[in-house]
């Protein structure tokens, strides 16, 4: 599949989520690990929006696009992009080769609060 390398210019990084305690607990403060940063293709591909509580949400289904990487990505991991937080569904190989991967990303914010909560903070 051919892919202008010049459309991968969007800045994101790609985080692990921190990890629980031995007691199951998240430590105090936790921080993410930044696993990767790279330049992709960003694609929003659907929206929606809901009432849940008496607060408004809507969710954004994206898709970023990224040149392969043999660092191992995987849907415990989410992606920052502007300072918004995407929480990872589905990671593909773009094409069938090991040129490019796809990235199908969710994030749901909450219009009376912070968005981005459930997808890594």
């Amino acid at each position: 599949m051919y892919v202008n390398a010049g459309e991968l210019n969007k800045r994101i990084s790609i985080y692990q989520k921190p990890e629980l305690e031995e007691d199951g607990y998240l430590p105090e403060n936790p921080e993410p690990v930044l696993v990767h940063t790279c330049w992709a293709r960003f694609s929003q591909t659907s929206g929606t929006e809901m009432v849940k509580n008496n607060a408004d949400f809507g969710e954004t289904r994206v898709r970023f696009l990224i040149r392969y990487t043999r660092k191992k990505l995987d849907r415990k991991m989410f992606i920052r992009y502007r300072e918004e937080d995407y929480e990872i569904l589905y990671l593909n190989t773009y094409g069938d080769s090991e040129e490019y991967m796809e990235i199908w990303c969710r994030r749901i914010s909450n219009e009376g609060g912070k968005s981005g909560d459930q997808a890594g903070r």
